[in-house]
């Protein structure tokens, strides 16, 4: 009768904790017990972002896309951007490279770059602007969960890993830029 009641006893404690992990993670896959009994990571702080790049949108007069062999690009006028239909789009561009951020550095060697995607680069984007040289940000692979980006600041600067988000917005810009206007 003892090891009956013990085996009961055992079953309702996993019944029990079961019920627990679903009630309190709502189900979603792939939580883990640890995000039931931690609080959740504070934010980081907007000063502690390291932008990839800062300038004024004003600054930029022409703005060069390649991926693999396709490069499309487009220049200011004095009546907007060329090529392109709704102008809001490379406004929207613009704002959204800004905003990159580097989400950690990669130390990368030169015989790293291939396996980043970053030898050569799959892209780039190549801001010229109305004073100094153009920027130029290298367009890697994304990394083995696609939540990010392997990126070069410059023709040889540091390799960083940015959020997947520049891929949709050079998509957007390219396919905006390719559509007879």
């Amino acid at each position: 009768m003892r090891g009956r009641g013990t085996l009961a006893l055992i079953a309702a404690l996993l019944l029990a904790g079961v019920w627990l992990y679903y009630d309190v993670t709502g189900g979603t896959p792939g939580s883990s017990w640890r995000t039931i009994f931690e609080e959740p990571a504070p934010p980081i702080p907007a000063a502690d972002l390291k932008r990839l790049m800062t300038f004024p949108a004003a600054d930029v007069t022409a703005i060069r896309l390649r991926r693999g062999e396709r490069t499309v690009q487009t220049e200011r006028t004095a009546g907007g951007w060329s090529g392109i239909e709704r102008q809001s789009d490379v406004a929207d561009f613009l704002a959204d490279l800004a905003e990159l951020v580097e989400i950690i550095p990669i130390e990368a060697g030169p015989n790293d770059l291939a396996a980043l995607g970053l030898s050569p680069p799959t892209g780039s984007i190549e801001l010229t602007r109305r004073d100094g040289p153009p920027w130029l940000l290298q367009i890697g692979d994304r990394n083995p969960p696609a939540t990010g980006v392997y990126a070069r600041v410059g023709a040889d600067g540091p390799v960083v890993l940015t959020g997947a988000l520049l891929l949709w917005n050079v998509d957007k810009l390219e396919r905006a830029l390719q559509l007879p206007g």
